[in-house]
């Protein structure tokens, strides 16, 4: 497994043995809907004819790009990345980033905040606090490892940066992977509520008509003949996501992943069960 260079909240690169099995290998495109830290691409693109790795965070397709293209990112990000021990440099940098965005500021604030995490407030302001941690000798090997992987498939992958129901269904030959953001709960009569099943730096970006959008887009990629993969909680602390249960509820199939989230939470024991939907 390629790990990519970026410790990115919602990561399923722990989760790679289990779903790299499932996915559908007779379609000879595939599209990754929600890259994020780019996990998943960057392990099926040798299955593929052609690829697309879509995020509508603008800069962080851009470090993907990027890294595709040449090493000049990873100079850019080297020289300003905050070292452990200089939070001022943390703060100028972050103030930066929100006024001038670019990528190699994105990526150079993931890799020195908390945990290694990106987060947004609602205005869309990268606002994660300073974690104590820089570029190390570790990113170096997982920058390397990654680059020297993905750029001998260059001509493969294109990469897009716009609203998942941007990416047209254009085909019955595509395979497409959606890891969304945390959906929104269940409501007690069915119905979408307002509140998320869980929160995350990125939910952000996710709109409370989105679940709606992302059911509908999933089921035309379905009527279109193509296959669909979607992955997410179903049920955490009580909650349960309304989307995932729908499709669930129509009849797709699907399987739970095994992974024990109590390990990186520091919430206190809370039930979790993660899943896999497909329409094959």
């Amino acid at each position: 497994m390629i790990e990519t260079p970026f410790n990115y909240t919602g990561s399923k690169f722990k989760l790679l043995e289990q779903l790299l099995p499932e996915f559908d290998y007779t379609k000879p495109y595939f599209v990754d809907l929600f890259t994020g830290g780019g996990s998943v691409y960057t392990n099926v693109i040798d299955k593929y004819e052609k690829l697309i790795a879509n995020d509508v965070i603008k800069d962080l397709i851009g470090i993907h790009q990027a890294l595709l293209d040449s090493d000049d990112i990873i100079t850019e990000t080297k020289s300003i990345c905050p070292s452990k021990g200089n939070p001022e440099l943390f703060g100028k940098l972050r103030e930066d980033y929100n006024l001038n965005p670019s990528p190699d500021k994105l990526w150079a604030l993931m890799l020195s905040s908390t945990n290694n995490m990106m987060r947004f407030n609602q205005k869309f302001k990268y606002n994660q606090t300073y974690g104590e941690r820089g570029w190390n000798l570790n990113t170096d090997k997982k920058v390397e490892t990654f680059t020297n992987h993905i750029r001998q498939f260059k001509d493969k992958i294109r990469f897009k940066s716009v609203a998942f129901d941007q990416i047209e269904i254009s085909s019955d030959k595509i395979m497409f992977y959606a890891d969304p953001p945390y959906g929104r709960v269940k409501n007690e009569d069915g119905s979408i509520g307002k509140k998320q099943i869980s929160e995350a730096g990125y939910n952000a970006f996710w709109k409370e008509d989105d679940d709606m959008k992302l059911y509908n887009y999933l089921k035309s990629i379905d009527e279109k003949g193509s296959s669909f993969m979607v992955s997410g909680v179903l049920n955490h602390d009580g909650k349960t996501c309304w989307m995932l249960d729908k499709l669930i509820q129509d009849g797709y199939r699907y399987k739970e992943l095994k992974f024990d989230y109590n390990k990186v939470s520091r919430k206190g024991d809370k039930v979790t069960t993660e899943v896999i939907i497909m329409n094959y």
